[in-house]
């Protein structure tokens, strides 16, 4: 049985645009340099993807702002948008750290809204906004996150078109009331789901992550399946660390199947970097052979010592 075998159908065709990303994060983080239209579109050939489909990813990419067209002749090239260092730390962080809240001292953030009965959409947005910034929903309007958040309140406010100062109430230093139990707490953020999801995912991978810990070094048929299955476990792991509000583990418990998955998530995604490189050089050295040189990749090991420092 290969390796791309072990895993779930659904796995193995991410979206183009999102598969994408995924690639030029592995690969191409934090570079200036545009990389040809024509290796992105070889590149996603990799995955299945169809000429046409990789120019419409890429088309939409730069139409949401994540892309930058650069044109040189009749040839176009693509670069990432830059990152502030902030940006970049951020996301190393979310990826590759452990990222639970340590040394919490028991205070919340506490934000409660109040809005005119006729604006849905601005109290969706400010959900969605909420939500996105790790704040879980207690009640109705009430709405919580472990720690002083009062710099991403600001960014909330704005976001959104027409919101007003007057419209949030903002506490720091909160203490929940003991009438609030870890239940609620655990509802708000949706931790049950998110555990489930953690569970899943390690179930999913573990086969493959023991064989690589016992010594199998080329686990796929091809340089080629091994990027195939590097890119879909981080994939997979994008979209859980997203859902993951990062609470202190006094709010999780120890059983929080969230630290065997990213051990799990390690040992597949830096045992295949090496290989994957090769096959992400390989194309990029067949249209520009200086580009192909700054092609790089992360591993899990590399980011805790860079967190750590």
């Amino acid at each position: 049985m290969t390796s791309v075998q072990l895993l779930p159908r659904f796995q193995q065709g991410p979206r183009s645009q999102q598969l994408l990303t995924v690639l030029l994060g592995d690969y191409w983080f934090a570079r200036d340099e545009p990389i040809p239209s024509a290796a992105l579109v070889e590149l996603l050939g990799v995955f299945g993807v169809t000429a046409s489909g990789a120019r419409a990813a890429i088309q939409r990419l730069a139409h949401r702002g994540f892309l930058r067209s650069v044109k040189e002749g009749r040839s176009t090239s693509y670069g990432v948008s830059p990152m502030s260092r902030q940006q970049v730390n951020a996301h190393v962080m979310s990826l590759f750290s452990d990222a639970h809240l340590h040394g919490w001292d028991g205070t919340w953030t506490l934000v409660a809204y109040s809005l005119p009965d006729d604006e849905q959409g601005m109290r969706r947005m400010l959900r969605e906004q909420l939500r996105r910034h790790r704040f879980g929903n207690l009640y109705d309007a009430l709405w919580a996150r472990p720690g002083e958040h009062i710099e991403e309140l600001r960014g909330v406010r704005g976001e959104i078109i027409g919101l007003r100062p007057e419209h949030l109430t903002v506490f720091t230093g909160a203490r929940l009331p003991d009438s609030i139990s870890l239940r609620a707490v655990r509802t708000a953020y949706d931790l049950d789901d998110l555990a489930a999801g953690y569970r899943a995912f390690s179930a999913s991978w573990r086969p493959l992550a023991d064989r690589l810990r016992n010594g199998d070094q080329t686990p796929g048929d091809s340089e080629e399946e091994d990027l195939r299955v590097r890119t879909s476990i981080m994939t997979e792991w994008r979209l859980l660390r997203r859902s993951d509000p990062r609470l202190p583990m006094e709010l999780l418990g120890a059983d929080f199947p969230s630290h065997e998955a990213r051990q799990v998530c390690s040992a597949v995604y830096d045992s295949l970097g090496g290989r994957a490189q090769s096959v992400v050089r390989r194309i990029l050295a067949s249209h520009d052979s200086l580009l192909a040189q700054h092609v790089d990749y992360h591993t899990f090991a590399a980011s805790d010592a860079l967190l750590n420092a």
